[in-house]
């Protein structure tokens, strides 16, 4: 079995169950990682797990087949990303409104 550190930076207190499948990689989708837990796929702390929006908090171990993530709190602050990835949109002119008479 496989074990991963998945990081909270300070202001995240808790992580959601679904997230967490899809930031590993381990479904494509959030109704596909839905759908594992609901089906009792997926263990927490090494017991089934079937709420979808189980909050997690550091110190729990999510188990998924033969992979598994262990969260953890990160003294370093979130990463923000760069201003340049997104390219600024133009303003749009206002428009007088017309005025019939």
């Amino acid at each position: 079995m496989s074990t991963s550190v998945l990081e909270l930076h300070p202001g995240d207190e808790f992580i959601e169950l679904y997230k967490v499948l899809k930031i590993e990689g381990w479904v494509g989708s959030g109704s596909d990682a839905k759908m594992l837990i609901a089906e009792g796929e997926v263990l927490v702390n090494h017991e089934v797990e079937t709420r979808k929006r189980r909050k997690l908090v550091p110190g729990d171990n999510v188990i998924f087949g033969e992979e598994a993530v262990l969260i953890q709190a990160s003294s370093q602050p979130a990463p923000t990303p760069a201003a340049s990835d997104k390219p600024a949109k133009p303003a749009k002119p206002k428009r007088r409104p017309s005025l019939k008479f």
